[in-house]
């Protein structure tokens, strides 16, 4: 028996198909490299991003630093108070981490343009490292491994 599916019920298949793939994809992770690549898309938009913790601010544990396969390439992953601190243990370890992906606007009245923190005003050579143009807003985050 030959039977002939209708244009509007092969539409409707498609649409559910592809919705099923946008939503696995909203929900994959990208390692540093990639975010940073695609980082003009996906500004203001929650992403889940994964690397290697290469750093915890020692003043206000409130900035963790995630490393991509590129060493030079250094992603700042922001806390708040709703978060808190990261947990130092986090150093050395793979970490990833949920946020919006915020575009730093440098200027004279960013704090983050002048990276400065410790006693007397001592840079963080680490932030220094990291991607000036872009950071994490972070809602959570997880060591893995």
């Amino acid at each position: 028996m030959n039977k002939k599916i209708s244009l509007p019920v092969l539409l409707a298949i498609t649409f559910v198909l592809f919705a099923g793939c946008t939503e696995k994809n909203k929900n994959r992770s990208l390692n540093v490299d990639e975010l940073l690549a695609n980082a003009i898309s996906l500004v203001g938009k929650t992403v889940i991003v994964e690397g290697r913790c290469t750093h915890i601010c020692t003043k206000s544990g409130m900035k963790l630093f995630l490393q991509g396969a590129d060493e030079t390439k250094t992603l700042r992953a922001q806390s708040g108070a709703t978060l808190g601190k990261f947990d130092p243990t986090a150093v050395d370890r793979k970490v990833r981490v949920r946020g919006k992906l915020t575009e730093v606007q440098i200027g004279e009245n960013n704090p983050d343009a002048h990276a400065t923190h410790g006693t007397e005003g001592e840079s963080c050579k680490t932030e220094g490292a990291a991607e000036k143009s872009y950071y994490i807003e972070t809602e959570s985050y997880q060591i893995i491994d």
